[in-house]
């Protein structure tokens, strides 16, 4: 009987220190990158900046809103190559964490969500799988002057990114509406 317990006790043990093993072994989430609170656009044509747009939220996405967001005044019939960077600042300090969200392409897709105005903007940059990314885009305006606003959206996909995503599949790193106006 007492070698039944010893038995037990052993195989429980060895039991208990498996799985303990296993929970101190899980990675920490490589997903992870530090809270977004600033964006900028940088408009191109010809290789040339010809506007640079800044966002700031100081409490990241969610909470109070954006402190500062600059105007977008784009004109008629053109053709604008658009980067778009992403920074954390904390206590002064500015971390540009653009490289983070590129090496972590695969979870990240930027989206461009107009209303009031309709022209195309493609995403020129991908991911390893081919899926967009949104880093780098295209916008050509056309012919028509309007008004309206851009939501730029960073949304954090990890496993689920898909080649044709909605805008609203995963958790937003960053969401802000841009005042837009064509003329």
């Amino acid at each position: 009987m007492l070698r039944k317990y010893f038995v037990l006790i052993c195989f429980v043990a060895l039991l208990l220190s498996l799985w303990s093993c296993k929970k101190a072994s899980m990675a920490k989430n490589e997903t992870e990158h530090e809270a977004i609170n600033r964006v900028e656009m940088l408009f191109k044509q010809g290789g040339n900046v010809v506007a640079t747009i800044v966002a700031e939220d100081p409490d990241g996405d969610g909470g109070n809103p954006p402190s500062k967001i600059d105007p977008i005044n784009l004109q008629v019939n053109k053709t604008y190559d658009v980067e778009v960077k992403f920074f954390n600042i904390v206590n002064g300090n500015t971390k540009d964490v653009t490289s983070t969200v590129q090496q972590q392409a695969k979870e990240h897709e930027v989206y461009y969500l107009l209303s009031g105005l309709n022209f195309p903007i493609e995403k020129k940059d991908t991911d390893a799988n081919g899926f967009p990314l949104g880093l780098i885009s295209q916008w050509k305006t056309g012919s028509v002057s309007a008004q309206g606003t851009v939501l730029l959206k960073l949304m954090h996909k990890p496993v689920i990114k898909g080649p044709n995503d909605d805008p609203a599949k995963g958790h937003t790193d960053i969401a802000i509406s841009f005042p837009i106006t064509v003329n």
